[in-house]
């Protein structure tokens, strides 16, 4: 009989131990999905700010690197180019008169002149044809600036300040053979700015990093030569949902949860996945628990949650 009081006792104390924690996790889930209910006297003493969810798009982003390039390269490299052609061109032009001066009984030139002639323009042509090699080689071959015109007014652009060019490039493999039409350009920081680039083309690959290398004209910014920034390529369809800001945000046990206004002072947390950023928040998609007509809690969600999940412990 004392065997079986002593063994009794024991299963008794057994079952008053401390839940799992798988089942306490559950219970918390169960507990979440009720939400807390509150006074109008508590919720202002929480300082709790609402407001209506705002729509908002998201599309995937391809993100890379870039860097602005500095002018003095562009310069020097027009400046080479030009030297080369007006010496290619005045070199043409004397070996075809030391030619027409040759022939015929009243020949002006000796034969050694116009094979003198001759190979200076030879040289030169050459010259000119390393010149543009050299430039294609840097600015690539298939964009504005291996058209002469197209390259005269991007470089007039450049000498007046108003755009900065950019090398930027990708990760190896993202965009395969695809040309984006334009980037988004990022200045990282805690003021970080942006730009749109609309003018894109194809730039040689840059044997310091691995991925496609493209060009880009940004106007109106005032990034400084040589800077660093990011640089965001639109990547698959668009998505519809739902902008939440950061500031509605709490998270707990590896858990990301914002809480919506039911009415009657009653909040409820819904979980979200910040996977998809947006400059000041996060997106969400169509079909969760937050819809068109939610309202979400933007200032005190910190200080709910620790009224939800500790409720003795409020005025402290």
């Amino acid at each position: 009989m004392i065997r079986k009081s002593v063994l009794a006792l024991i299963l008794a104390l057994s079952a008053c131990g401390p839940t799992p924690p798988s089942e306490k996790k559950a219970e918390e889930r169960k507990n979440s999905q009720l939400g807390i209910a509150l006074t109008s006297e508590e919720r202002n003493a929480l300082g709790l700010q609402t407001a209506q969810v705002q729509t908002a798009t998201w599309r995937a982003q391809i993100l890379g690197y870039g860097v602005v390039i500095a002018l003095d390269v562009v310069a020097q490299s027009e400046a080479d180019y030009m030297a080369a052609s007006a010496s290619a061109a005045q070199s043409q032009a004397a070996a075809q008169r030391a030619r027409s001066l040759v022939t015929g009984d009243e020949a002006a030139v000796s034969r050694e002149a116009v094979e003198a002639a001759n190979a200076k323009a030879t040289a030169d042509q050459a010259a000119l044809l390393l010149a543009r090699r050299k430039a294609d080689a840097a600015f690539g071959l298939h964009g504005p600036w291996h058209d002469p015109v197209q390259r005269a007014r991007i470089m007039e652009r450049l000498a007046s300040g108003r755009p900065a060019l950019l090398r930027v490039t990708s990760p190896l493999g993202s965009l395969r053979h695809a040309i984006p039409t334009s980037l988004t350009i990022i200045r990282p920081g805690a003021t970080s700015n942006s730009w749109n680039a609309r003018e894109v083309w194809e730039a040689p690959a840059d044997p310091a990093l691995p991925g496609r290398g493209f060009y880009a004209l940004v106007d109106g910014s005032d990034l400084a030569q040589n800077e660093r920034v990011s640089a965001s390529v639109p990547s698959g369809p668009a998505q519809e949902g739902f902008f939440v800001p950061a500031s509605a945000l709490v998270v707990g046990e590896s858990e990301s949860w914002v809480y919506l206004h039911k009415g009657n002072e009653r909040y409820v947390r819904a979980p979200i996945d910040t996977a998809k950023t947006l400059s000041g928040g996060y997106f969400v998609p169509q079909g969760g628990r937050i819809g068109p007509d939610a309202r979400i809690v933007t200032r005190g969600a910190g200080l709910l949650l620790s009224r939800e999940l500790a409720p003795n412990n409020a005025g402290e």
